[in-house]
């Protein structure tokens, strides 16, 4: 089956290239990713570590039973859980999600349940009642915070070499080379793009609104975009993966520099790691490994986010570029 987007001329000049991942489509993606027998290896290890954060989670059935009818892991979801805009932060995604039109909740949720008995909750959210949408917004951000918030940086990483990726290829040779370049793109004759879609046919006319490009760290197989070809066209595909995730190297030269504890430490966080995993995967005590990470922090070479009563580090883009000095 096959995605044809469909271009006129005003829409190859108002092709945008994300800034950075989104927050909510990442967040569906990932509810796809947590259910799927076969997925790549890096979402694999990501399954495994969420299943545990997901156990640990006093409120976890609430909103995962939320999120996993809305989002079923076959067919499609609703357009208004990944709102065009809403920028690079789950609250500021939620805030939106939370606003939504009654309008457009009850012909996004008939599409979405065609064929399928929704529960009352749903029938209620589709009539618009407030305190529905709400539980549905608080269900995502819950959601990020357990699912996306401890591999943030990981997924910014690989959608940015990505991202980049494109860019260059948008330097060499133009908006062809960019959309040749996706992953998943069967064809482009310069005005239809061709991209293999799931189990339908789908046709999108632009219509001079442009298109945003956006690498997805939890998209799998093959780009998506939104069912109703009425809203901001956007077209998702899978990021491509970059080096290896897991420890690096330190170098001699960067054991010169920090120490070899010091430097084998900035190596083990390329992958975010709590302080007890920084300890035991450069065999440590933990007191030792906090002390390092608060040395490494201060020189701006990690960060440090607390996600209830763990911290997590990983580095930053000067500690990665010391890294990749060799």
């Amino acid at each position: 089956m096959t995605l044809r987007m469909v271009f006129d001329r005003d829409d190859l000049h108002r092709i945008r290239l994300a800034d950075g991942p989104d927050p909510l489509w990442e967040l569906v993606l990932s509810l796809h990713a947590a259910r799927e027998p076969l997925v790549p290896a890096h979402l694999a290890r990501w399954r495994e570590q969420a299943t545990i954060r997901v156990t640990a989670h006093d409120h976890a059935r609430k909103w995962l039973g939320i999120l996993f009818t809305l989002v079923p892991l076959e067919g499609n979801f609703p357009d208004f859980l990944t709102p065009a805009y809403s920028g690079d932060s789950i609250d500021a995604g939620c805030e939106i999600v939370a606003r939504t039109q009654r309008t457009l909740l009850r012909p996004d949720l008939e599409a979405v349940f065609d064929g399928r008995t929704p529960p009352q909750w749903v029938r209620e959210l589709a009539a618009g009642d407030h305190r529905r949408l709400t539980d549905v917004a608080g269900a995502m951000h819950s959601g990020y915070d357990v699912l996306l918030e401890p591999v943030w940086h990981e997924l910014t990483g690989t959608v940015g070499a990505d991202r980049r990726t494109r860019a260059d290829a948008l330097a060499r040779g133009g908006v062809d080379a960019l959309l040749r370049s996706i992953p998943g793109v069967i064809g482009w004759d310069g005005q239809v793009l061709e991209i293999g879609y799931g189990l339908r046919h789908h046709t999108v006319h632009l219509r001079g609104r442009g298109l945003t490009i956006l690498p997805s760290y939890f998209c799998t197989e093959r780009p998506i975009t939104l069912i109703d070809p009425e809203l901001p066209p956007v077209l998702v595909y899978p990021a491509a993966a970059g080096s290896p995730s897991g420890p690096r190297t330190a170098s001699a030269q960067l054991v010169a520099l920090l120490g070899k504890t010091r430097a084998e430490c900035l190596a083990a966080l390329a992958t975010t790691l709590t302080t007890s995993g920084l300890a035991a995967q450069v065999g440590t005590s933990v007191g030792s490994a906090s002390k390092h990470a608060t040395v490494l922090r201060e020189a701006g070479l990690i960060t440090t986010v607390r996600h209830g009563g763990a911290v997590r580090h990983h580095v930053t883009e000067l500690g990665a570029a010391l890294l990749d000095e060799r």
